[in-house]
């Protein structure tokens, strides 16, 4: 505390010059031209003392003069400086006035211009003081009664913190005829669907309504709001595309292979076929006809589907029934006697039309042994047994077994059954 005193009286007196007084030069320069007049100390040392005097009241009151720092800080802090700031300046006044007595005495006997400088000095001093701390006391004072009327609202300038939030307006994306929409109301409000004929479908505040599309046009959601604005949503309805499937009633072979055929009429191109998993199709999905292999009995659904640019789509099913399992076409019974070609030899007939890679033999039925071996379909058995070559007995039942290396999609590797020479 010492230290920022000195500093600060340190600071004051650099570059301080104290003002000429002519008259009293003159008086020092006649003393100094007569040697022989004795000084008296008394008054050598007190006008030494005046000068110290001086520059030490000079100094305090120039920097008790500087106006108090605003703070920004919290409202107390800004009421702790009021009563500080008021409190230096009662002390600053008393300490003056005792200082400004004393000096005053000395003055008026040795130098009365320094006198009037210092009453100038102190004056100034004296109003600005109070006029600093007033400003600074009415800035906080106004700070807090602000303060006060944000913490405690009079009843008269209340202010309304509460919000007017918008509904929520639920929004779809187009929809397609038949559709069935489901509207989720979130609001404490209720919600109309208005059909493009006009016809309105009523969703109650917080509930949920499934609603089925059933016109096509441009369809308005509608909140039911007391305010002013007008809160809803729109979205359209597109028709279907139009599609016509057509069936082949029975199953054809084509190339030994079990097969259907089916047909779509319509006028878009997006088109997609569905049929059972047991189903091989022939044909891409995209195209307006296709071709189904079936290797097994039992019924199934045949399905297309087609869609337009709007991204609605429209279907069409039809089921057929298969009577029996694909076997190769072979027959059950041959005469090796016979004239007719087709009936004196055995191969089941879909080898003969088929593409493939297969083996065929032909088994005893009593023993296991093989009676025959083939795997060119130009090559069938003739109903010789390979072991003693000799013609098999008649009305006996021997077991065959063809193997595909590449068989058809869904269709099985290994076909069995029976042959019989009559």
């Amino acid at each position: 505390m010492n230290k920022n005193i000195d500093e600060l009286i340190k600071s004051a007196l650099e570059g301080h010059e104290l003002p000429y007084d002519e008259n009293a030069w003159n008086s020092l320069n006649k003393k100094l031209n007569h040697p022989n007049a004795p000084i008296k100390p008394f008054k050598f040392w007190f006008l030494g003392s005046s000068v110290i005097a001086i520059i030490a009241i000079s100094s305090l009151l120039y920097f008790s003069s500087k106006p108090e720092e605003k703070s920004d800080k919290a409202v107390k802090q800004k009421t702790d400086v009021i009563e500080k700031s008021n409190s230096q300046s009662t002390t600053s006044k008393q300490t003056k006035s005792e200082k400004t007595k004393g000096i005053q005495d000395e003055k008026n006997s040795s130098n009365e211009l320094e006198a009037n400088e210092d009453d100038k000095k102190e004056t100034k001093t004296n109003l600005i003081l109070p006029e600093v701390n007033e400003v600074l006391s009415k800035e906080i004072t106004k700070d807090l009664k602000l303060d006060e009327e944000i913490t405690n609202p009079k009843k008269g300038n209340s202010i309304s913190t509460k919000k007017t939030t918008e509904p929520d307006v639920p929004s779809f994306s187009n929809k397609c005829l038949g559709e069935n929409l489901k509207v989720i109301n979130k609001n404490e409000v209720g919600m109309t669907l208005i059909f493009p004929s006009g016809k309105k479908v009523s969703v109650a505040e917080s509930s949920t309504e499934n609603i089925k599309l059933s016109e096509e046009g441009k369809y308005e959601l509608l909140v039911n709001s007391k305010q002013k604005e007008t809160y809803n949503s729109f979205f359209s309805v597109f028709e279907n595309p139009k599609a016509s499937l057509l069936v082949e009633d029975e199953l054809n072979y084509e190339n030994g292979l079990p097969i259907i055929r089916g047909e779509v009429q319509t006028f878009e191109e997006t088109i997609k076929w569905k049929v059972d998993k047991v189903v091989s199709a022939s044909s891409s999905n995209k195209a307006k006809t296709a071709a189904f292999y079936f290797f097994k009995k039992g019924q199934f659904d045949i399905e297309v589907i087609v869609s337009n640019e709007k991204g609605c789509s429209s279907s069409e099913t039809k089921t057929i029934i298969i009577s029996e399992d694909y076997n190769l076409l072979a027959v059950n019974a041959f005469d090796p006697l016979s004239d007719d070609r087709r009936k004196n030899t055995f191969m089941p007939y879909a080898l003969t039309k088929r593409n493939c890679v297969f083996s065929l033999i032909i088994i005893d039925s009593d023993n296991g042994g093989i009676v025959f071996e083939s795997s060119d379909a130009s090559n069938p058995w003739d109903g010789i047994d390979k072991r003693d070559g000799q013609l098999v007995n008649r009305n006996k039942a021997f077991i065959w077994k063809v193997t595909l290396n590449s068989p058809e999609k869904n269709e099985k590797s290994v076909y069995k059954g029976t042959i019989t020479r009559i």
